[in-house]
């Protein structure tokens, strides 16, 4: 481990060590106004149409490797939540109404379902590191991911993409675009995506019940209004019907389910911005968002069949459909150049924003356990043990915002940046409960609750621009993110053991976050690098973990998030370099440490990391272009062990994966012939720690692999 950190700060510091230049404009669109990375006082990551079009790039969660400090959680099909610097959620099972990381994408908010984003036609995902509460509020705790779809333009554009692979792979997508009439254009794009996810289930002989079955249409008209006002309206619909098969016994690719799971997600969405300026002083701009979700996820509770464990019978089955809707409206009124203040010396931003919420839950639990001895008491049946548990909760939300910033030029070459935002959290939560089983009889409860808060953050950086080249930045950021409920705690209150039900609620959390950044282009403008090193300090911490009640019962499972204290600072460089016409290479390097300094739950975590919070993670990649069309890309990803939950010590292995592309490219036409994972390498993305074998149920490890290799090949038409 110690070597990787040694040659990740060698490498950084190498990079800054060469004389600097001029680099091409880079948008950044997730602030208030656009700028080039380098402009922009705080640590981000943007990713390029170079790394976008790979063909082993199919969905959002083959990019999170490419970030300094990001993670995913592989507990579903694909990830839906997302860890910056070690701080965000893992679970889906209950839902998640507030995730500690914002996902964007076209400015629809998808925080917390963001799972429905392919890879295909993107023009751009830009990550921002660090609270970023004056511009998103409490979306936004950790850091945010904010994608954005091509661009239609006047001219007639068309794109097509057909790949075919191992393991049932098979993908194809269209998009075109153009002008609409002389002040419209549009662009419509069109995917599907399907492979069999990777598991062969013995016990039905299929392969297919972990399939991938993802379809998406994305659409943007933009129009150019009289008078330099423009409209842009996005559309999303998203259809990912996939399987759910992923766990084993003994922690491999050979599952044993009778019946295996599904974890789907309907997506319907559309952001509306409208935006002009108001005179030559001011620029007014609205955004309007809206997303419909339904979600269904379900597995096999005990990931066997009624045969394994003979002569006991253990068959139990989860099932939790959602509906979550929300609907969002911004107003925001910017400087333009002859509106700045403070002696032309100011841009400036007001605005305000409302957003509203609305997530159903239910949870349906069903089991039998079948075995004449202690572990189940005799009565009714002298051999049976069954559970039936129904938890629905419905939970509603109201945010209410204003926000400000100031960017202030001191000097020449001094800059100040300063922004607030005050949130007025307004929620409504209810459920209900019943249990059956044959001890207790049928037993239930309800909860209600209707919290408001108040919610503060913002922030004040400095950036001081040494040559056109090299800037260094210092920044104070507080975020914050609303409090929420445990439906499962909620439904084992009655049992022995349960957890306090005044754990049922959660509070508000606040993260302060401290950041040093330097950032440099050099050769003239052919390469960028950054640095930056980071310290935070999280404030009534909402921490997580899952757990069991009875070792005996599936159903006696929960999941809880309660308040903590924690802290975590690092170190985080990247750096593009396209050396000539031919070689191009990049590299992103992260040093992460983090610690639990007081958890009532679990006092003993105190001083341990958290979870899915690795203490490297390295990207190393090179591209390759001949003068007659031939081309090579290789990338290289190290990632550090880390701790699958703060419930258990139980940590994953470090690994290294290899991806490896090469084709040739014609006039319109390309094909390229890739490999993900070439060598193989097992990994996990997800771990448990829990008994789920009887008769002793004996507490075990078991994870989640990633994918493994997958080779393929991917023709284009591009006019």
């Amino acid at each position: 481990m110690y070597r990787y950190k040694i040659i990740c700060l060698i490498l950084s510091g190498f990079f800054f060590g060469v004389s600097l230049g001029q680099q091409p404009e880079e948008i950044v669109i997730s602030g208030f106004k656009p700028v080039t990375k380098k402009e922009l006082g705080a640590s981000i990551s943007s990713i390029q149409s170079e790394t976008l079009d790979a063909p082993t790039v199919k969905h959002f969660q083959d990019l999170v490797q490419f970030v300094p400090n990001m993670n995913f959680s592989g507990e579903g099909s694909r990830p839906r939540y997302f860890q910056i610097r070690g701080v965000g959620e893992r679970e889906q099972y209950e839902g998640a109404p507030n995730p500690s990381v914002g996902f964007f994408v076209d400015d629809i908010d998808l925080s917390g379902i963001g799972g429905v984003t392919s890879g295909f036609d993107l023009d751009r995902v830009e990550i921002l590191r660090g609270p970023q509460s004056t511009r998103f509020g409490s979306s936004a705790l950790a850091g945010v991911v904010y994608s954005k779809s091509k661009e239609p333009n006047q001219d007639f554009e068309a794109f097509m993409e057909l790949s075919e692979g191992s393991n049932d792979l098979f993908s194809a997508g269209v998009a075109l675009g153009g002008s609409l009439s002389d002040t419209a254009t549009g662009r419509l794009s069109v995917y599907q995506y399907k492979d069999n996810g990777f598991r062969k289930n013995n016990w039905l002989a299929r392969d297919d019940t972990n399939q991938r079955d993802e379809f998406t249409i994305r659409s943007k008209i933009n129009w150019e209004i009289r008078s330099n006002w423009e409209a842009i309206l996005s559309l999303l619909y998203a259809d990912f019907n996939n399987g759910y098969d992923a766990f084993s016994l003994d922690n491999t690719l050979v599952t044993l389910s009778d019946e295996p799971g599904e974890d789907s997600q309907t997506t319907e969405a559309a952001s509306f911005l409208f935006s002009g300026p108001f005179s030559e002083k001011a620029e007014f701009t609205s955004i309007t968002s809206i997303a419909n979700s339904e979600i269904l996820f379900n597995y096999d509770g005990d990931w066997v069949n009624e045969a394994n464990f003979l002569p006991i019978i253990s068959d139990y089955r989860y099932n939790n459909p959602r509906e979550r809707n929300s609907i969002s409206q911004e107003f925001r009124i910017s400087s333009l150049k002859d509106g700045k203040i403070f002696n032309n010396s100011s841009n400036w931003v007001i605005g305000f924003s409302w957003k509203n919420l609305e997530e159903e839950n239910l949870i349906d639990s069903t089991g039998v356990y079948v075995q004449a001895d202690i572990f189940c008491p005799p009565l009714p049946d002298p051999f049976a043990c069954t559970t039936d548990r129904q938890i629905s909760s419905d939970f509603s939300s109201d945010v209410i915002a204003l926000f400000a910033s100031l960017d202030t030029k001191l000097s020449d070459q001094l800059d100040l940046s300063f922004g607030f935002r005050v949130e007025h959290w307004d929620a409504k939560y209810f459920d209900s409960w019943i249990d059956n089983d044959p001890f207790r009889g049928s037993v239930g409860n309800q909860n209600q609750f209707s919290p408001d808060d108040n919610l503060f953050g913002g922030h004040i950086a400095i950036q001081y621009d040494w040559s056109e080249t090299l800037l260094t930045y210092a920044r104070v950021a507080r975020g914050f993110k609303a409090g929420g409920f445990n439906p499962s705690v909620a439904a084992l209150a009655a049992l022995p053991n349960a957890p306090n039900p005044d754990l049922v609620a959660y509070k508000n959390e606040y993260l302060w976050n401290y950041e040093l950044g330097l950032k440099s282009e050099s050769f003239g403008g052919s390469l960028l690098a950054d640095v930056s090193i980071f310290y935070m300090d999280r404030e009534d911490a909402q921490l997580s973990q899952s757990d069991q009640v009875n070792a005996t019962d599936p159903n006696s499972f929960y999941y809880l998030t309660s308040n903590g204290e924690a802290n975590v600072y690092g170190l985080e460089s990247s750096l593009v370099w396209q050396v000539n016409d031919h070689w191009r290479f990049n590299g992103a390097f992260s040093l992460l440490d983090s610690e639990v300094d007081e958890w009532a739950v679990r006092p003993s975590l105190v001083g341990r990391d958290l979870a899915h919070a690795p203490s490297y993670t390295i990207n190393l990649g090179a591209d390759w272009k001949g003068a007659l069309g031939w081309f090579v890309s290789a990338n290289v990803f190290f990632t550090d062990n880390f701790y699958y939950d703060i419930g258990h010590d139980q940590k994953s292995k470090s690994y290294q994966l290899f991806n490896l592309s090469a084709g040739k490219d014609w006039k319109d036409w390309s094909v390229i012939f890739w490999g993900r994972n070439l060598f193989n390498k097992e990994y996990a993305t997800r771990g448990f720690f829990f008994g789920n074998e009887p008769p002793d149920f004996t507490e075990t490890l078991y994870t989640r692999l990633g994918d493994p290799r997958q080779i393929g090949v991917t023709l284009r038409y591009n006019y």
